[in-house]
C-alpha cells in the first residue's frame, strides 16, 4: 500500500451508529424484565463481572428494570438513587460522544428521564460505568450488603 493511500485511509472517519437505543421504553416491553446477558458491552463492560451483575440485578430489583423500592428511593433493577442515575448520565457522556453522532441529545434525554424508566441497555451501561469508572470493580461498594452477598 502506497504512503498516500495509507494516509488517506487514516483520515477517513469511522462511521458512528446513527441511532442509539431509545432512552425510555414501555414497562410492557418484555425486554424490561428477566435475567439476560448485559445489553451493554461497551468500554466499561467486563465479561468476568456478568455473574456479579446478575447477582446484583436479581437481589436488588429482581430484573424488573422499571421497578422501585418500597420507599421509592432506590429505582431500576440495580436499585440506584436518582443522584446516582444523574451521575451516571454525566459519566457516560464521553463514551456517548465517541459512539453516537447525537450524543448530546441522548445525554439530555437521560438527565430528563427518571432512571427506572431508562431501557435495559442504559441501566446496564450505567451499572458497568459506575462499577468500573475508576478501575476494575472499584465501584462495587455501591451494591454492598443486601439480603445476600454478591461478590466479584
Amino acid at each position: 500500500m502506497g504512503a498516500a493511500v495509507l494516509i488517506a485511509a487514516m483520515l477517513v472517519p469511522t462511521a458512528m451508529p446513527v441511532t442509539p437505543p431509545p432512552v425510555s421504553v414501555s414497562v410492557n416491553d418484555p425486554a424490561q424484565t428477566g435475567v439476560r446477558g448485559s445489553a451493554y458491552t461497551g468500554k466499561y463492560y467486563r465479561q468476568h463481572q456478568e455473574t456479579f451483575r446478575k447477582c446484583v440485578g436479581q437481589r436488588e430489583g429482581r430484573f424488573q428494570y422499571f421497578g422501585t423500592g418500597s420507599m421509592g428511593y432506590y429505582k431500576g433493577t440495580y436499585q440506584m438513587r436518582d443522584e446516582l442515575f444523574t451521575g451516571a448520565a454525566w459519566m457516560i457522556g464521553r463514551e456517548l460522544k465517541a459512539t453516537y453522532a447525537n450524543w448530546d441529545v441522548v445525554r439530555v434525554q437521560l438527565l430528563d428521564t427518571p432512571g427506572h424508566k431508562w431501557g435495559r441497555f442504559w441501566q446496564d451501561m450505567a451499572f458497568y460505568t459506575i462499577l468500573n469508572w475508576r478501575g476494575d470493580g472499584v465501584g462495587a461498594s455501591h451494591w454492598a450488603g443486601g439480603r445476600y452477598g454478591c461478590t466479584l
